[in-house]
């Protein structure tokens, strides 16, 4: 479950002087266990015109040569561009024209150490009780990079439903184009 990031665009221009790409991560605590990826370190937003939507694919690997198990994802939705300062979440709903679906406005995807798939996507239901949830907060978006702060309670698929908690975590990611 590799993902592909393909483009991107931004709000702001400029970078700061002397960033390289070593720089660039994703980290966080998982179940308090301290994480940083910092490989295919990567941020894709672009405006879907289909579902008058912008999306913001943020994603960051420990190992590129192992690519099922040590990602993390973040899958963003919304109808208007993306601000700084503004807290995104799961709970949410965002409504896509083109297949009339409610998508949730942040998601997790997570393969742990062990390639075990863990998400936070489910939207409330009144029939089900969903616990997952996700937050994102950008601190800066530029042309060349986004930095911020997240956090989520991601599960493993039902019925199992296995919960990973997710803290403390921040970004510095490349946009790419």
């Amino acid at each position: 479950m590799l993902i592909t990031i393909l483009l991107a665009g931004c709000s702001k221009k400029g970078d700061p002087a002397g960033a390289e790409p070593a720089e660039y991560y994703l980290r966080f605590k998982a179940e308090g266990l301290q994480q940083e990826y910092r490989q295919v370190t990567s941020a894709h937003l672009y405006y879907d015109a289909e579902n008058l939507a912008y999306h913001c694919n943020l994603t960051a690997a420990l190992d590129i040569s192992a690519p099922t198990r040590n990602i993390l994802s973040l899958f963003l939705v919304n109808k208007e561009q993306y601000k700084t300062g503004i807290v995104y979440h799961l709970r949410n709903g965002i409504h896509m024209p083109k297949t009339n679906a409610v998508m949730p406005q942040v998601m997790i995807s997570l393969l742990n150490e062990n390639g075990k798939p863990y998400t936070a996507q489910l939207l409330p239901a009144s029939w089900y009780q969903f616990d997952d949830m996700a937050e994102v907060r950008f601190s800066e978006i530029t042309d060349k990079h986004v930095r911020g702060y997240f956090s989520g309670l991601a599960f493993t698929a039902m019925p199992e439903r296995t919960p990973m908690k997710i803290t403390d975590g921040e970004f510095y990611l490349s946009v790419i184009r």
